[in-house]
């Protein structure tokens, strides 16, 4: 049986952990029992097996050899990235840009677009949203992908995802005109709650002092935001199963790209089952229902107009105290 006509986002951990310590991050935020997490890298070979099994059952927009893990601590990323472009699909990276260790390896083989996420322009306000990182090595950082992609003639696209919190609003600017100096796409998000049964947690009451402290920093309260989302939920389906398979770093498939690293997460190994068995199973799970009750997969969008809205009287109220 196959599922040939359906088309999937692949989103890939290549390597088993993250050097930040983000708050609203599972490995930040420490959701679960992070020692039972799998410690591997992925091997180029494995990677390949994964990526012809999934071409012969259906459709590969593109792939991103990231998840809830830094990929640039991988030491043979570029040959992680020669596997999927070897396969004609689209590669996408997502990091914090604390380390670059051969920007001219990485950018010759031509990933599709790399995208840097951080929050704030200046160490004091970066390192509120971005715990343990230095914006200082981001932005050198930023200047050698920047030449990287002159020398090697790459047509990467480099982007900036800016995370908007209360504190940082002042700094998008100076962080965007240091941006686009260097040739970089400049875009923003709202910073959001992580992983996704944090956010149940938080809806039935059960919230750490750490966890207050961070969601009083969001320009999107929590609160508002789900009273919006579980008001416009209005179909059973999900983006996050529909159109995403996420792989954990030994090739496992698990539940969502926005649920945790529990093992009651992890369906099957990839290469051991069908997709289209593979994708009846995470349909089958439990926290599903709770996460569909309160819209999270809208949440995660952040595509109703309303949520900018919120956020926009939330940051004029806060600059008039």
């Amino acid at each position: 049986m196959s599922d040939v006509q359906k088309k999937y986002i692949f989103y890939i951990d290549v390597f088993s952990y993250c050097n930040l310590r983000c708050p609203t991050c599972v490995v930040g935020n420490k959701y679960g029992d992070i020692k039972v997490w799998p410690r591997a890298l992925m091997e180029p070979e494995l990677l390949g097996r994964i990526l012809d099994k999934a071409l012969s059952e259906c459709e590969i927009q593109q792939v991103g050899l990231y998840n809830w893990t830094e990929p640039l601590l991988h030491p043979n990323l570029p040959e992680l990235i020669r596997e999927i472009k070897s396969r004609d699909l689209a590669c996408v990276l997502s990091s914090n840009l604390n380390v670059l260790r051969d920007p001219i390896a990485l950018l010759a083989e031509n990933p599709d677009w790399l995208r840097v996420s951080l929050s704030g322009y200046t160490q004091a306000v970066y390192e509120i949203g971005h715990r343990e990182g230095n914006i200082e090595d981001v932005k050198q950082n930023m200047r050698h992908l920047a030449e990287a992609r002159t020398a090697t003639s790459a047509r990467t696209r480099l982007q900036v995802y800016y995370h908007r919190y209360l504190h940082n609003v002042a700094e998008i600017a100076p962080m965007q005109k240091f941006a686009t100096s260097l040739g970089f796409e400049f875009d923003t998000c709202l910073a959001q709650f992580f992983p996704v049964e944090k956010i149940i947690d938080y809806s039935e009451g059960r919230v750490t002092p750490e966890d207050q402290k961070i969601l009083a920093s969001f320009a999107l309260p929590l609160d508002r935001a789900l009273a919006v989302t579980s008001r416009e939920q209005r179909s059973q389906s999900c983006s996050l199963l529909d159109e995403i398979v996420t792989l954990d770093v030994k090739g496992n498939v698990m539940l969502c790209c926005g649920s945790s690293m529990q093992s009651s997460n992890v369906i099957a190994n990839f290469l051991e089952l069908p997709l289209v068995e593979l994708q009846r199973r995470r349909g089958q799970k439990m926290l599903c229902r709770s996460c569909m009750k309160l819209g999270i997969p809208d949440y995660f969008a952040a595509t109703s107009p309303l949520l900018e809205e919120i956020a926009a009287e939330t940051i004029e109220r806060a600059q008039r105290v």
